[in-house]
């Protein structure tokens, strides 16, 4: 089920009930240590968008702005899993 809920559509988390989201952003990260995968971080990224586009969240700016930078870090994080993480990594390859 929760690997369902991981793979859902953008339209989909937003109809989850907000604290649904909340708790599943966390049940990602904490899954993302353990395995790491661009995958985990993607989803990651797309439940903190349903997150900030939430009706709930959108009545409290600093709140929507606070998941839009969360949103951002984790789309670094997912757009830089798997990469070198230095010139020297690669050339002791």
């Amino acid at each position: 089920m929760q690997h369902l809920i991981a793979m859902l559509s953008a339209d989909d988390l937003g109809r989850l009930d907000r604290r649904v989201l909340e708790s599943k952003v966390g049940d990602l990260i904490r899954g993302y240590a353990h395995e790491g995968t661009a995958e985990r971080a993607e989803s990651v990224v797309r439940h903190l968008e349903a997150l900030y586009l939430h009706p709930e969240v959108c009545r409290d700016p600093e709140e929507q702005c606070a998941y839009r930078r969360f949103a951002r870090h984790w789309r670094w994080i997912a757009g830089h899993r798997g990469a070198p993480r230095c010139a020297a990594a690669t050339a002791s390859s």
